[in-house]
Order: structure tokens, then sequence, then C-alpha cells
């Protein structure tokens, strides 16, 4: 054999060595890389799946009803946070967070368990834009030190009729009191629910979402429906939602019943009832009108 082709030979057999080995060493690298696109594909599908569902990945319960203009979170209140992060007291306090900005409603009973909770949260008090307080007792102004103190000379929207000494007390730590006795709008589609007489003189917060108006409530001394006919006389349409404190803990069944089918017929469509409702009514919600129940608790997320 002449030795030019030999040497061809070896040259071919050299190359075709060489594409093996390449192949043999770069194929389960593309398979791995392709393997990895869709691992992470699917991963990426479930977290948003469970973010538009239930979350409870991170310090709280997620309910999204829809996805929407408005979030709600129960900061303070004495149904207790499920996983433990957040701490409970008997009190009320909800951030709303909206396109005006975040606005505390109520403050709970202590600055340092607002502190703790908010800090928690990731929200400082300097990014609040405003409070609303809906009456005088502690366990709703308790809080407020922890806000005024770290954010003087912010608005605090207090019933007319409460007592001088609410005044002086948002004055004392830094805050400016603003008087409200009748529904006032305070920022575009936010509204301060006049006050009404339970005793003592209560005031309730309004947010228009994209479902209808969010309706929260403190203890609802004048009574939850009464509230609720106030609002749809000022603004003309009943609530889609209403959370916040019923002031029926230990109120028997049929009082309960009672309430939920009143606002029910007054068109209310989710009920949250928290803080001094009881549970009673919660019971009595999830079992008989879960349609209309809304679970909600210390640290809950409501995405509307």
């Amino acid at each position: 054999m002449d030795k030019p082709i030999i040497i061809f030979i070896i040259i071919v057999l050299i190359v075709s060595i060489i594409l093996l080995i390449l192949l043999r060493y770069t194929h389960p690298t593309i398979q791995g890389v392709s393997s990895m696109k869709t691992s992470t594909t699917t991963t990426t599908s479930k977290t948003m799946k469970s973010t538009i569902t239930r979350s409870t990945s991170t310090t709280t319960t997620t309910t999204t009803i829809k996805t929407g203009n408005i979030t709600l979170i129960i900061v303070v209140d004495n149904n207790p946070d499920p996983k433990g992060i957040l701490r409970s007291a008997w009190g009320l306090s909800i951030l709303v967070n909206t396109s005006q900005g975040l606005i505390l409603f109520d403050t709970g009973p202590d600055p340092n368990i607002l502190k703790h909770n908010l800090l928690k949260l990731g929200i400082r008090p300097q990014d609040i834009k405003a409070v609303v307080i809906s009456h005088s007792h502690g366990d709703h102004t308790g809080g407020l030190p922890f806000i005024l103190k770290n954010h003087p000379n912010i608005p605090v929207y207090i019933p007319a009729g409460s007592s001088k000494y609410l005044e002086e007390y948002v004055l004392k730590y830094g805050g400016v009191p603003i008087t409200v006795n009748e529904t006032t709008m305070i920022m575009n589609g936010i509204y301060v629910l006049g006050e009404l007489y339970g005793p003592p003189w209560e005031q309730s917060l309004v947010v228009r979402s994209d479902k209808g108006y969010i309706l929260l409530v403190g203890c609802s001394h004048p009574g939850i429906v009464r509230i609720t006919e106030h609002l749809i006389n000022d603004l003309g349409k009943p609530p889609y939602l209403i959370i916040g404190g019923f002031h029926i803990a230990g109120a028997p069944l049929t009082e309960c019943k009672e309430v939920v089918e009143e606002l029910i017929n007054l068109g209310v469509e989710k009920i949250a009832p928290i803080h001094c409702s009881g549970d009673t009514i919660r019971e009595l919600l999830e079992k008989k009108y879960p349609d209309h129940y809304l679970p909600a608790h210390t640290g809950s997320i409501i995405k509307i």
C-alpha cells in the first residue's frame, strides 16, 4: 500500500476517535441543560399557581379573591398566626395597601407588638401614609406611639365625638389629629365612614376595590348591620367585603345567624369576622354560608 494512503487512513482514524470523544462528553451536558430548563419552567408554574390560590411560603396565609388593586394585611388580631411568626393580642390592626399608599386602620393594644409584626412584614412606620382610628378604646389605639414617634406629623383620622383625650394622645406622640364627623373621602377611592354612636362614637374605613367597596370595622359598637346600612346610604351600594370586629363574641347562635342573613340580604358578598366577633359566627359562616365566609387571623394577607 502506498505511503500517502496509509497516512490518510491514520488521519481519518484519529479524527474519528476525537469526534467520538467529543460526542461522548458534550452530549450529556446538552441533555442536562435541557432537563434543567424544563424543571425550572415546571417549578415556576407551580409557584405562580400557589400564589394565585393560597400561599403559605412566607410568614402568612394569602387569600386571593381576585388579583386586583387592594391588599389587606391583618397585622394584629386575637386570632393567632398559625405559623407563630407574628404576635397576636386582644385588639385589631389592619394594613391596607392601595394605589394611594399604605393606610393603617387601628393599631392594636401595644406598640411593641405592632412594631414586631410590622417589621416582620417588612413595613416601616415611615412607609405608612395615614392612620385611621375606629374608636378610642385602648385595644385599637395602644400601638399608636410606635407609629407617631417614628413618623411625626402623620395624619391620624379620629371620630369627632371621641373624648379630648384621644386628640391629646395623638398630639403627645407627634401625630396630626384630624377629626371626622361625616363620611369623608381622604384619598381617591378611600373614605372614612362618618361616626355612629355605640357607645362610644365609632367610625369605619371604606376602600374602593375592583370588586366593590371594602368595609373595615373596628368593634362595630353601633352594630355591624347599622354600619353597613350607613355605608349604603352614604356611598350608594353595599360593600363587597366586611372585615373586622363585629362585637358579638358570646352572642347566641340565633343572633349570629340573624346578623349574617341581614348582611347577605343587604348585598354583602364576603364576610370576615375577626377580633371581637367570637367563634360562633365564624363557625356558622364556615358551615352554613361557606360562599360568603372569608377566614382571617393575625398574619392573613387578602388580595382583592
